[in-house]
């Protein structure tokens, strides 16, 4: 039902495309409509009552070589619908139902990295409906302190990089979207506050291990992270971050972690990023460490402002193994509302976890059409 869903919706997009495109621009893709929140939506008046956003997404990747399933294609699909109530400017309730289905690539790669954001939230199903969030927000001080509690994204509110951190327009591969030694807990229940004083930031957040029907023993998930904006003339971001929490596997055991992110706008067409972090757990032997960098660029000399091209690599050691990828996409945007995105990921070595085997020099293209409402 949902891939049938999927596709009608698909072509009615691309049938009002054409008149989109005279269409003026409110504001550039990827907006969002809640400042804390990192997926694409369309923008809407937040001073309203009752705010309904949506993101229909339908993606296809290919292996095109190595020795596991090459040519084999693997469809996915989610569909977002998020709901805000605003009783009053200090108060909002904010509720994200997510359908998902396909497993993506890693049911036959098992990349360390993992190649499908979305996918993963299966779980190794093939559909399902989630609930991502279910959180009361409430703030002072003219939104410059905000305080969550509910059900939590941790990724949504700490170390974020508004150049790689929706796997919607942005990069799939999960080592660009979130640095891999976060390891943020299951959606679940979590507390976290935010301040904004100048052009500095602060936050911290406590997590439960798992979601209310999972195992809640061990150390709860406590982060914190400072950040500053703007120390250039050009727009820029610069955070840092720490975590303790319990290993999932073993929650009497514990694990740290500490990382950084940076995004830096160079010039009015090119950004760079950059994340690194350090990790360790109780009773290893190994400091895993992680890296990414790339670029985004903006082709106003091709006359498209809005469409955006990135480019990624990534790196990371972990007592599991060593993996590098680099993921390359263009954002095609065909009115602020529609968006076709071609993606290629080269896993250039790492293990496959399923089989105890290699992944070297394995080729993974994609294309993604993104609908927003």
């Amino acid at each position: 039902m949902l891939r049938r869903l999927l596709l009608a919706a698909t072509l009615l997009a691309l049938a009002r495309a054409e008149t989109a495109g005279a269409q003026a621009w409110p504001k550039d893709p990827g907006t969002t409509v809640d400042i804390d929140r990192r997926q694409a939506t369309l923008p809407k008046p937040l001073t309203d009552f009752l705010v309904i956003n949506g993101a229909l997404m339908g993606t296809l990747q290919w292996v095109a070589n190595g020795d596991r399933a090459p040519g084999a294609v693997y469809g996915a699909g989610s569909l977002d619908l998020n709901v805000t109530v605003r009783p009053s400017e200090t108060v909002r309730l904010f509720l994200d139902v997510e359908g998902l289905v396909g497993p993506g690539p890693d049911q036959r790669l098992g990349t360390l990295s993992r190649l499908n954001t979305d996918a993963e939230r299966l779980e190794g199903r093939e559909k399902a409906i989630v609930v991502r969030e279910a959180f009361l927000r409430l703030s002072w001080l003219d939104e410059h302190v905000r305080f969550s509690i509910g059900k939590l994204d941790v990724g949504h509110y700490f170390d974020r990089n508004f150049m790689a951190e929706d796997e919607t327009t942005q990069f799939l591969d999960m080592a660009l979207i979130n640095n891999p030694l976060l390891k943020p807990p299951p959606n679940g229940p979590g507390a976290t506050v935010r301040t904004s004083v100048g052009d500095w930031r602060f936050a911290f957040g406590v997590h439960a291990p798992g979601d209310v029907d999972d195992d809640l023993s061990g150390l709860p998930y406590v982060i914190g992270e400072i950040g500053r904006r703007n120390i250039f003339p050009e727009r820029g971001h610069y955070r840092l971050w720490a975590r303790v929490s319990s290993v999932p596997e073993h929650r009497e055991r514990v694990t740290w972690a500490t990382g950084v992110s940076i995004d830096q706008v160079v010039t009015h067409e090119v950004g760079v990023f950059f994340r690194a972090g350090l990790g360790r757990s109780q009773g290893e032997d190994l400091t895993s460490h992680a890296w990414s960098t790339g670029v985004q660029i903006t082709p106003t000399w091709l006359g498209r402002p809005h469409d955006r091209f990135g480019a990624g690599y990534s790196a990371q050691r972990e007592p599991a193994g060593r993996e590098r990828v680099v993921e390359t996409y263009y954002n095609l945007a065909l009115a602020d509302w529609l968006f076709l995105i071609a993606d290629v990921q080269w896993v250039i070595s790492g293990p496959n976890q399923l089989t105890g085997g290699t992944n070297r020099n394995v080729v993974v293209p994609g294309l993604r059409a993104l609908l927003l409402f």
